[in-house]
Protein backbone atom coordinates (compact mmCIF):
# COMPACT_ATOMS: atom_id res chain seq x y z
CA UNK A 1 0.00 0.00 0.00
CA UNK A 2 1.94 3.56 -0.97
CA UNK A 3 1.74 5.97 1.90
CA UNK A 4 1.19 9.96 1.53
CA UNK A 5 1.81 12.48 3.37
CA UNK A 6 0.32 15.46 4.72
CA UNK A 7 2.34 18.17 5.08
CA UNK A 8 2.06 22.17 5.82
CA UNK A 9 4.89 25.00 4.66
CA UNK A 10 4.56 28.79 5.54
CA UNK A 11 5.67 30.73 2.86
CA UNK A 12 9.11 33.56 4.24
CA UNK A 13 7.41 36.16 2.22
CA UNK A 14 3.95 36.76 1.81
CA UNK A 15 3.23 34.10 5.11
CA UNK A 16 0.48 32.20 3.24
CA UNK A 17 -0.06 28.85 5.25
CA UNK A 18 -0.03 26.06 2.37
CA UNK A 19 -0.95 22.43 2.54
CA UNK A 20 0.53 19.56 0.24
CA UNK A 21 -0.29 15.81 -0.21
CA UNK A 22 2.16 13.68 -1.59
CA UNK A 23 3.54 10.34 -1.75
CA UNK A 24 7.36 11.40 -1.25
CA UNK A 25 8.21 11.64 2.53
CA UNK A 26 11.16 13.53 1.48
CA UNK A 27 12.07 17.33 2.72
CA UNK A 28 12.53 19.43 -1.04
CA UNK A 29 12.94 22.72 -1.59
CA UNK A 30 9.26 24.62 -2.18
CA UNK A 31 8.54 27.55 -3.94
CA UNK A 32 5.38 29.60 -2.98
CA UNK A 33 2.62 29.65 -5.68
CA UNK A 34 1.32 32.90 -4.59
CA UNK A 35 4.73 35.22 -4.57
CA UNK A 36 7.10 32.60 -5.61
CA UNK A 37 8.74 33.27 -1.61
CA UNK A 38 10.35 30.45 -0.16
CA UNK A 39 8.47 27.58 1.85
CA UNK A 40 9.08 26.51 5.53
CA UNK A 41 8.47 22.76 6.44
CA UNK A 42 5.63 23.37 9.75
CA UNK A 43 4.45 19.66 9.81
CA UNK A 44 3.98 16.32 8.46
CA UNK A 45 1.40 14.02 9.23
CA UNK A 46 0.60 10.71 7.54
CA UNK A 47 -2.15 10.63 4.99
CA UNK A 48 -2.69 7.36 3.77
CA UNK A 49 -5.64 6.07 1.84
CA UNK A 50 -6.82 2.83 3.53
CA UNK A 51 -8.88 0.26 1.79
CA UNK A 52 -12.60 1.08 2.93
CA UNK A 53 -12.94 -2.01 5.41
CA UNK A 54 -9.71 -1.03 7.12
CA UNK A 55 -10.46 2.97 6.88
CA UNK A 56 -14.01 1.74 8.84
CA UNK A 57 -11.47 0.40 11.27
CA UNK A 58 -9.45 3.02 11.37
CA UNK A 59 -11.89 5.41 11.50
CA UNK A 60 -13.41 3.56 14.09
CA UNK A 61 -9.99 3.95 16.66
CA UNK A 62 -9.64 6.92 15.51
CA UNK A 63 -12.79 7.83 17.35
CA UNK A 64 -11.71 6.69 20.36
CA UNK A 65 -8.22 7.68 20.72
CA UNK A 66 -7.87 10.77 18.54
CA UNK A 67 -8.17 13.89 20.75
CA UNK A 68 -9.93 17.24 19.35
CA UNK A 69 -7.18 19.82 18.52
CA UNK A 70 -6.48 22.63 21.05
CA UNK A 71 -8.02 25.70 21.04
CA UNK A 72 -6.62 29.34 22.39
CA UNK A 73 -9.09 31.86 22.99
CA UNK A 74 -8.08 35.56 23.72
CA UNK A 75 -9.63 38.42 24.47
CA UNK A 76 -8.62 41.99 23.20
CA UNK A 77 -10.03 45.18 24.09
CA UNK A 78 -10.29 48.33 21.57
CA UNK A 79 -12.06 51.19 22.34
CA UNK A 80 -13.50 49.47 25.55
CA UNK A 81 -15.27 46.57 23.53
CA UNK A 82 -13.46 43.49 24.16
CA UNK A 83 -13.59 40.61 21.21
CA UNK A 84 -12.51 37.04 21.77
CA UNK A 85 -10.31 35.48 18.95
CA UNK A 86 -9.82 31.88 18.84
CA UNK A 87 -6.77 30.43 18.04
CA UNK A 88 -5.78 26.98 16.83
CA UNK A 89 -2.02 25.00 17.21
CA UNK A 90 -1.55 26.11 13.06
CA UNK A 91 -2.39 29.41 13.75
CA UNK A 92 -0.12 29.80 16.91
CA UNK A 93 2.63 27.44 14.86
CA UNK A 94 2.23 30.40 12.37
CA UNK A 95 2.25 33.18 14.21
CA UNK A 96 5.07 32.44 16.06
CA UNK A 97 6.82 31.99 12.58
CA UNK A 98 5.90 35.09 11.62
CA UNK A 99 7.26 37.25 15.20
CA UNK A 100 10.60 35.34 14.15
CA UNK A 101 10.99 36.19 10.80
CA UNK A 102 9.77 39.98 11.94
CA UNK A 103 12.14 40.32 14.50
CA UNK A 104 15.01 38.72 11.96
CA UNK A 105 13.96 41.64 9.74
CA UNK A 106 13.90 43.98 12.55
CA UNK A 107 17.38 43.57 13.49
CA UNK A 108 18.99 43.77 10.09
CA UNK A 109 17.35 46.97 9.77
CA UNK A 110 18.82 48.03 12.45
CA UNK A 111 21.75 47.03 11.98
CA UNK A 112 22.08 48.82 8.49
CA UNK A 113 20.50 51.86 9.73
CA UNK A 114 23.43 51.83 12.24
CA UNK A 115 26.36 51.20 9.56
CA UNK A 116 24.14 54.18 7.45
CA UNK A 117 24.19 56.19 10.41
CA UNK A 118 28.36 56.02 10.96
CA UNK A 119 28.80 56.20 6.98
CA UNK A 120 26.70 59.76 7.04
CA UNK A 121 28.67 61.07 10.53
CA UNK A 122 32.11 60.21 8.61
CA UNK A 123 31.80 61.42 5.41
CA UNK A 124 28.68 64.54 5.74
CA UNK A 125 31.20 67.20 6.48
CA UNK A 126 33.77 66.43 4.06
CA UNK A 127 31.46 65.47 1.21
CA UNK A 128 31.18 68.19 -1.90
CA UNK A 129 27.49 66.62 -2.46
CA UNK A 130 25.70 67.10 0.92
CA UNK A 131 21.62 68.16 -0.26
CA UNK A 132 22.14 64.13 -1.30
CA UNK A 133 23.20 62.93 2.03
CA UNK A 134 20.66 65.29 3.57
CA UNK A 135 17.99 63.57 1.28
CA UNK A 136 19.32 60.17 2.09
CA UNK A 137 19.22 61.12 5.82
CA UNK A 138 15.63 62.13 5.19
CA UNK A 139 14.35 59.41 3.34
CA UNK A 140 15.71 56.43 5.97
CA UNK A 141 15.10 58.85 9.24
CA UNK A 142 18.50 59.20 10.02
CA UNK A 143 19.46 62.49 11.66
CA UNK A 144 22.73 64.09 10.98
CA UNK A 145 23.95 64.37 14.38
CA UNK A 146 26.70 63.23 16.22
CA UNK A 147 27.97 63.24 19.96
CA UNK A 148 31.03 65.33 21.53
CA UNK A 149 32.72 64.92 24.49
CA UNK A 150 33.05 68.38 26.19
CA UNK A 151 34.74 69.53 29.56
CA UNK A 152 33.80 73.34 30.15
CA UNK A 153 35.09 75.22 32.95
CA UNK A 154 32.20 77.60 35.17
CA UNK A 155 31.83 79.90 37.61
CA UNK A 156 29.26 80.44 39.81
CA UNK A 157 28.01 83.66 41.90
CA UNK A 158 26.42 82.45 44.24
CA UNK A 159 24.83 83.25 47.60
CA UNK A 160 24.83 81.04 51.14
CA UNK A 161 23.63 81.58 54.17
CA UNK A 162 25.27 80.53 56.79
CA UNK A 163 24.40 79.98 60.79
CA UNK A 164 27.05 81.92 62.86
CA UNK A 165 26.58 80.06 66.19
CA UNK A 166 27.45 76.89 64.71
CA UNK A 167 31.20 79.18 64.14
CA UNK A 168 33.55 77.89 61.61
CA UNK A 169 31.58 77.14 58.50
CA UNK A 170 32.70 74.80 55.52
CA UNK A 171 31.76 77.16 52.32
CA UNK A 172 33.73 74.47 49.95
CA UNK A 173 31.40 71.63 51.68
CA UNK A 174 28.26 73.16 50.92
CA UNK A 175 28.90 74.22 47.91
CA UNK A 176 29.37 70.75 46.94
CA UNK A 177 26.96 69.13 48.75
CA UNK A 178 23.97 71.71 47.65
CA UNK A 179 24.96 72.92 43.68
CA UNK A 180 23.84 71.03 40.65
CA UNK A 181 24.70 71.61 37.10
CA UNK A 182 22.37 70.18 34.46
CA UNK A 183 20.95 71.22 31.06
CA UNK A 184 17.71 72.22 29.62
CA UNK A 185 18.01 71.56 26.34
CA UNK A 186 17.48 67.42 25.48
CA UNK A 187 20.76 68.00 23.35
CA UNK A 188 23.61 68.32 25.92
CA UNK A 189 23.76 65.55 28.92
CA UNK A 190 25.62 66.59 31.43
CA UNK A 191 27.71 63.60 32.68
CA UNK A 192 29.16 64.47 36.03
CA UNK A 193 30.68 67.08 37.10
CA UNK A 194 33.11 68.91 40.01
CA UNK A 195 33.58 71.33 42.29
CA UNK A 196 37.57 72.64 41.83
CA UNK A 197 37.96 75.20 43.99
CA UNK A 198 35.49 78.11 46.22
CA UNK A 199 36.52 81.51 47.49
CA UNK A 200 34.51 83.98 49.61
CA UNK A 201 33.63 86.81 48.36
CA UNK A 202 31.97 88.53 45.58
CA UNK A 203 33.70 88.06 42.13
Amino acid sequence: MEKWYKKEYVCSICNALIEMTTKSDELRDKTCLECYGDLTLLSVADATIYPTIIQKEAQTMETTTETLPQVIKLDFVENDEVTTKSYSESDVRTLLYRDKSYQTKMNEYYRKESQLRTLLEEVYADSQDQESLIAIAEIFDVPLTKEVEVTAWVRVSATIEVDLAEGDYDLEDMIRNNLTIDSFGSEISVNDYDVERVEEGAY
